[in-house]
C-alpha cells in the first residue's frame, strides 16, 4: 500500500503531453499514475492513493479546482503541482508550479521538492 500512497497522480488534457510526462517521471524512478480522466484521478485521490497531484493547465480551471480540493480533503498533507506554459505569479490551487519548457529537470526538481514536502508532513 505504500507504493500506491506515494503515487503521483498525472493528469492533463494531451495525450502526448501526459505520456511524454509519464515516460520521464518513470525514468527518474517516480511511481506515476497518468490519466487523461478526471474521474480516474478523482477516484484514486479519494481512496488516498495520491502523494502529489501533478495537474497541467491544459485542464478547465474547474476541474483543476476540483481534483485540488478533492486532494485536500481526501489526502491531507498531499502536494499539487502545477505544470503550465504560460507565465504566472503564483499558482492557483497548487503548492509548487514548473514551466513546461523548462524541460525534464524542471518537472522532476518540482516533483521531487512536492515528494520531499509530503514525506515531511507525514513525519
Amino acid at each position: 500500500m505504500e507504493s500506491a500512497m506515494m503515487a503521483i497522480i498525472s493528469v492533463g488534457a494531451h495525450p502526448e503531453l501526459v505520456r511524454l510526462r509519464d515516460f520521464v517521471l518513470q525514468e527518474a524512478g517516480f511511481h506515476v499514475v497518468s490519466t487523461l480522466d478526471e474521474h480516474e484521478a478523482l477516484a484514486r485521490i479519494e481512496r488516498g492513493e495520491c502523494s502529489v497531484l501533478l495537474v497541467c493547465s491544459s485542464l478547465a480551471k474547474a476541474t483543476r479546482r476540483r481534483l485540488a480540493d478533492a486532494l485536500r480533503k481526501s489526502c491531507p498533507g498531499s502536494r499539487m503541482v502545477l505544470i503550465t506554459n504560460e507565465h504566472i505569479e503564483k499558482p492557483e490551487f497548487a503548492d509548487f508550479f514548473v514551466y513546461g519548457v523548462e524541460g525534464p529537470e524542471a518537472l522532476i526538481g518540482a516533483l521531487s521538492a512536492a515528494v520531499e514536502k509530503r514525506r515531511s508532513a507525514q513525519a
